[in-house]
């Protein structure tokens, strides 16, 4: 009998951090889904209401205790998600045009009647963080961020999407495209309304703490291609996985693409570490800096948290189980039939 696949469990050398509010937005999410994404089908939303999507703000910025602070990061990540999953195949020369619409209504702009009801999500959540004190530089950071996911991220993909023969990146231009398709620029952004401080912007733009951004987005990367993995063996046209990147690129075994991915994953997350524990001086504003990477790095754990924590089925399939994250002997087993396509 073969051996089946074992996918190894992601580990950090730092703690993982429970919200106090963690459910805080699970009713006004239903909400937004049916007042503002109505143009997904029933089904769809259907779907939509049992990922508990809102909880991947909570479980990702686990120190903020203020619901108000929260709850535009909260529509911050059902937005980009749903806009993820809609807009996955939409065309390059659709998709440019849209990128400059929400940018434009993320800086200010007042959506019409007529648009899709994401933007009035977003317009929502800017001025909730207005409100909230959060400064115009920060507005702009965000919106930004917004757009490179779409125009670096989602356009990157399209073509190897929408291509009549399946075509695997190469690793390196897989990580470059990815980081920003994960949306981790504008994940990563909602740790300044969840500390209530907004980083200034040459301690930001300087590039240790760009380089800590960017570990965050490749660490996530690898994190989620774990978690589908599963799901994403089922799809015959999923190619977006760096364990079929590795597979496909250096002709390996489904076990040590594994093994590989892990290994660079580890790599991503000693290298955070390790600047963590060794930042530059950044003056009075060095315990501001050292808790932003803090929070980078709870924002990692409390994503694999919310993973295989809240309950959430948006990477399961049926029959399948995730286990809990952090416990000894809890690999995820996938049985030799499921990858022996």
């Amino acid at each position: 009998m073969k051996d089946d696949l074992i996918v190894p469990k992601c580990y950090y050398p730092w703690p993982i951090v429970n919200s106090p509010i963690a459910t805080a937005f699970d009713g006004e999410e239903i909400v937004w889904y049916d007042n503002d994404y109505t143009f997904i089908s029933e089904e769809g939303i259907k779907r939509c209401k049992k990922q508990q999507l809102s909880q991947v703000a909570t479980y990702m910025n686990p120190t903020c205790d203020n619901v108000d602070h929260m709850r535009p990061c909260a529509r911050l990540m059902i937005y980009i998600t749903l806009f993820d999953d809609f807009f996955a195949l939409t065309p390059i020369k659709e998709l440019k045009p849209i990128a400059e619409r929400v940018y434009e209504v993320m800086l200010g702009d007042t959506p019409l009647p007529k648009e899709l009801g994401i933007l009035r999500q977003m317009a929502a959540a800017r001025k909730e963080w207005i409100v909230n004190g959060m400064p115009q530089f920060w507005i702009e950071r965000v919106s930004i961020n917004f757009y490179e996911f779409i125009v670096y991220g989602l356009m990157e993909e399209t073509p190897f999407k929408l291509a009549e023969k399946r075509t695997y990146p190469l690793l390196a231009h897989y990580l470059n495209f990815r980081q920003y398709s994960i949306g981790m620029g504008s994940y990563g952004d909602l740790i300044d309304p969840s500390v209530n401080f907004a980083l200034p912007v040459d301690i930001y733009n300087h590039p240790i703490i760009q380089r800590c951004k960017k570990l965050l987005a490749l660490i996530i990367v690898i994190q989620n291609d774990f978690a589908s993995l599963k799901k994403e063996l089922e799809i015959e046209t999923e190619l977006f996985n760096i364990i079929f990147i590795l597979r496909h690129q250096y002709k390996l075994s489904y076990q040590e693409a594994c093994t590989e991915a892990m290994r660079i994953h580890d790599e991503y997350v000693k290298e955070l570490d390790d600047l963590h524990a060794s930042l530059p001086d950044f003056g009075h504003h060095q315990k501001e800096a050292y808790n932003y990477v803090y929070h980078i790095k709870l924002q990692i754990t409390g994503c694999a948290n919310w993973y295989y924590n809240s309950g959430t089925n948006r990477y399961e399939t049926k029959g399948f189980i995730v286990p809990q994250y952090g416990r000894e002997g809890d690999d995820i087993i996938i049985p030799h039939s499921s990858f022996a396509k």
